[in-house]
C-alpha cells in the first residue's frame, strides 16, 4: 500500500491577483507543516508541502496530478488545506443555495467544481482523506452539496473532514487553526489506534461548539473502521 500527502497552507495571497487584497491568514503555514510532519512520522511514501507563493492554482494541480498518477487500489492520498475559504455565485446551476464554495490559492480562487474534477482524476478504489481548515468548508470538495450520493464520475473513496459547515467560519491565530490543532492533538493524545470516526469525535470534543462545529462526510466504503492514516 502506498501513502502520499499534499499539504497546502496560505498565510498570504498575491495582491496583484486579488485586486490588492493580501489575504493575511496567520498560522496556516504552521498548520500545513504540522499535518505534513504527522504524515511523515506515520511513514508516508511521499509528502509535499506548498506554502504561500508556492501554492498557485497550477502548482497544486500539477503536484496533485502527479501524486494520483502513482496510486492504485487501496492506496491513500491525504489532501490537506489551510487558508481562506469563500463562496461565490454558482455559474452552472448545480448548487441548491446558488453558491459555490471556494479555496483561495496564492494567485486566484478555485471552486468546488474544480476540486470535484480533481477527484475524478483519482484511480478507482484509491482512498482520499481530504482535510479543509477554512471558512465555508462543509462541501468545498464537490459540486453537489448535502446529498449522500457519490460525486459524479468519482471512483475513489473519499473521507472529508472540514472545519465548519458551508455557511459558517473557521477560526485560527498565529499558532494555527482551531480545527487543525484539535485534530492533531486528538491524534497525539490517543492511547490506542483510532478509526476516522473516533478521530473526528475526539476532535469535536476538544472544540468550543459555540464558535465552530466541524463536519465529516464519507463517500464510498473503503474507510470503514480503518485506522487513521493507514
Amino acid at each position: 500500500m502506498k501513502r502520499l500527502a499534499l499539504c497546502i497552507g496560505l498565510t498570504r495571497l498575491d495582491p496583484a491577483s486579488w485586486d490588492g487584497w493580501e489575504g493575511a491568514c496567520p498560522g496556516c503555514d504552521r498548520d500545513a507543516r504540522r499535518f505534513a510532519t504527522k504524515c511523515h512520522d506515520a511513514g508516508f511514501d511521499g509528502v509535499a508541502v506548498l506554502v504561500d507563493a508556492l501554492a498557485t492554482r497550477r502548482a497544486v494541480a500539477e503536484v496533485y496530478g502527479a501524486m494520483v498518477g502513482r496510486l492504485g487500489t487501496d492506496d491513500l492520498l491525504a489532501l490537506y488545506y489551510s487558508g481562506h475559504g469563500g463562496q461565490r455565485r454558482d455559474r452552472n446551476g448545480d448548487e441548491p443555495d446558488a453558491l459555490d464554495e471556494t479555496y483561495c490559492f496564492f494567485d486566484g480562487e478555485v471552486t468546488d467544481d474544480t476540486i470535484a474534477e480533481y477527484l475524478r482524476w483519482a484511480p478507482r478504489d484509491v482512498r482520499v482523506v481530504h482535510v479543509t481548515d477554512c471558512c465555508h468548508a462543509g462541501t468545498n470538495f464537490r459540486s453537489v452539496p448535502r446529498t449522500r450520493k457519490p460525486v459524479r464520475g468519482v471512483h475513489a473513496s473519499l473521507l472529508h473532514l472540514g472545519g465548519c459547515a458551508d455557511h459558517r467560519v473557521s477560526y485560527g491565530e498565529d499558532k494555527g487553526g482551531a480545527f487543525t490543532i484539535a485534530l492533531l492533538d486528538a491524534l497525539a493524545d490517543a492511547r490506542k489506534p483510532l478509526s476516522y470516526s473516533e478521530w473526528f469525535e475526539r476532535t469535536v470534543a476538544r472544540m468550543d461548539e459555540t464558535w465552530q462545529v466541524p463536519v465529516m462526510e464519507m463517500l464510498g466504503t473503503r474507510f470503514a473502521e480503518r485506522e487513521v492514516l493507514t
